[in-house]
């Protein structure tokens, strides 16, 4: 089974007017049916240059709405908290990609997290007011004073900060703050920076970090943030994934795929359907069957399953992966 931390269908539905039905695309409803999908994260995209000053707080609910929209009229998804896993069904988490907005009022986080967010990353590809973005740029801050406040709060609510977006110093700012909530470090989408050469990408120093706090890293399909160039075959994206394995440890890699989100995808990665491909190319590497599956699935699933000591039970309980457990835009 495949559990994936990145896949850009709700901006596809929202922004690009694509059939909210799903009959098209890397993550068509088929393609996430063959792989076959137990679980999928979905991004509320929330875009730098939604407006002239920003992304608004009303576009992260529009696009609430279209997500839930998306699970209403689909027999594929479970609906949103919707309990129990049922076998040929996708369990759905949702996350928030760029939340600079909240920058407004950081405590309209707490309504997300009640809905069943389980990620946030406070940048996308732009500083905001809460965090410095991974430009490429030396940043000369990492989270504000008030991005300080949003991710602290994030993790007290339940939730977990997501890093693949943030700059190196806003991933040092970052840690702390998990360390203090006992959280794992989460980057939903992001590769080893020795390979991918990215500033997206994720360096030693933060690969370790990320595995000794208990978190994961998601291996993204985007070719560039693979091998640095234009292309990458299969076999690159398996030496990303055996480098960042040597590196965070076999516990703390999953699948972060990028799909639908104008991404290059790996040469035989082109759509969802092909992840059955990619494990086939970890097992002729040696890689076994059960550390196959953790990278796939499980490893996602422990951290999607993190939740605060006091933390409010609302999404706890309904999104819990453990019976799914038992029954077993890159710019």
């Amino acid at each position: 089974m495949v559990v994936d931390l990145h896949v850009d269908v709700p901006w596809q539905v929202h922004v690009k007017h694509r059939d909210k039905r799903l009959g098209e695309g890397m993550a068509s409803a088929e393609a996430l049916r063959r792989a076959p999908y137990a679980a999928i994260v979905l991004p509320i995209y929330l875009p730098d240059k939604a407006h002239p000053d920003g992304a608004h707080l009303e576009d992260a609910e529009a696009t609430f709405t279209t997500i839930q929209s998306i699970l209403d009229d689909s027999p594929l998804f479970l609906p949103l908290l919707g309990g129990r896993a049922e076998p040929g069904r996708i369990t759905t988490f949702l996350a928030i990609e760029g939340a600079g907005a909240f920058a407004e009022d950081i405590t309209a986080i707490d309504r997300f997290i009640a809905r069943g967010l389980r990620l946030v990353s406070p940048c996308h590809a732009s500083n905001t007011k809460l965090a410095s973005s991974a430009t490429g740029k030396k940043a000369k801050f990492g989270l504000t004073d008030l991005g300080k406040q949003f991710c602290d709060r994030v993790y007290a609510g339940g939730a977990l900060v997501d890093v693949s977006h943030v700059s190196d110093a806003a991933f040092d700012d970052i840690a702390v703050i998990a360390r203090k909530h006992g959280a794992p470090i989460v980057a939903t989408h992001s590769n080893a920076r020795v390979l991918g050469k990215s500033p997206r990408d994720l360096t030693d120093a933060q690969l370790r970090a990320i595995g000794e706090s208990g978190g994961v890293a998601g291996l993204n399909f985007h070719a560039p943030f693979v091998t640095g160039e234009h292309d990458a075959t299969l076999d690159d994206l398996v030496r990303q994934t055996e480098y960042m394995v040597s590196i965070a440890g076999i516990d703390h890699v999953a699948i972060g795929s990028d799909y639908d989100g104008g991404i290059r995808p790996v040469e035989g990665l082109e759509d969802a359907s092909k992840l059955p491909t990619f494990a086939a190319a970890l097992r002729r590497r040696g890689m076994r069957d059960a550390d196959i599956l953790k990278i796939f699935a499980l490893n996602a699933l422990r951290v999607l399953a993190w939740r605060a000591p006091g933390a409010s039970p609302s999404s706890a309980s309904a999104m819990s992966p453990k019976p799914m457990v038992e029954g077993t835009r890159s710019e």
